[in-house]
């Protein structure tokens, strides 16, 4: 449980710079208006006219420019610098709730990805025979603002990785397809193409271990299982 909530800790803490503004209240009362400078699941960092003292509690609603939803949570004045323009005032939140963690994720990635305009540009490539499986995946993908094109036949994502018509951003992969020969063609594309490659494992599943050989290339993600999180983690990596 210590292991799990340190790895969260280190995901959630690393700060995107975004554009927005954030209202800051006192007991019920507004403070002023500020521009977010950047934001993380541990804090945001601001920057406006207004002074606070460290240590004051706050209630801060963050509003994205992107189209996000506004985010309201509360927490603490942890550092105060003075500039020509202003103050910077460094948030703390010490405690924020499942669904305020899922929302400052999503935004997060969303501005990880707008600053790539190829990655955004291109879509992404889902190979997976199921059905109900690569809908999934595909919807996931979809609901983090990129393109997605989808094929169910390790023949047809060759053709698509080989033809001229349509570049690709990544691959990814679902490893429960349990066919070595499949696997072996994707490890092939890997090495010599240097493609971005998600491959999303089965537990334990038999393909795992050679899934796993191919995490040591830069340009390839494993997660440690299939779930939003995790592929939300490889897609903003």
């Amino acid at each position: 449980m210590g292991h799990a909530r340190a790895e969260r800790d280190r995901r959630l803490h690393h700060r995107v710079d975004l554009d927005g503004h954030a209202v800051l209240f006192q007991r019920g009362d507004p403070v002023g208006q500020y521009a977010l400078e950047n934001l993380s699941a541990g804090g945001a960092f601001l920057s406006g006219e207004r002074d606070l003292r460290p240590g004051h509690l706050v209630h801060v609603l963050i509003d994205l420019t992107a189209g996000d939803q506004p985010m309201s949570m509360t927490g603490s004045v942890h550092r105060v610098r003075d500039g020509d323009n202003g103050v910077s005032l460094a948030i703390h939140f010490p405690a924020i709730s499942a669904d305020q963690e899922d929302a400052i994720h999503d935004a997060l990635l969303r501005a990880l990805l707008r600053r790539d305009d190829q990655a955004a540009r291109l879509p992404l490539l889902v190979f997976e025979p199921r059905s109900r499986v690569r809908q999934e995946i595909e919807a996931e993908i979809r609901s983090f603002g990129l393109p997605v094109f989808s094929v169910d036949s390790l023949d047809d994502a060759v053709r698509e990785l080989e033809g001229e018509e349509v570049d690709y951003a990544g691959i990814v992969i679902h490893s429960v397809t349990h066919d070595p020969a499949s696997m072996e063609v994707v490890e092939f594309f890997t090495r010599t193409e240097s493609l971005r490659t998600i491959i999303l494992p089965e537990p334990d599943g038999e393909l795992s271990n050679m899934a796993k050989r191919l995490a040591s290339l830069p340009h390839v993600s494993v997660p440690r299982i299939w779930s939003r999180s995790e592929l939300r983690r490889a897609l903003s990596n």
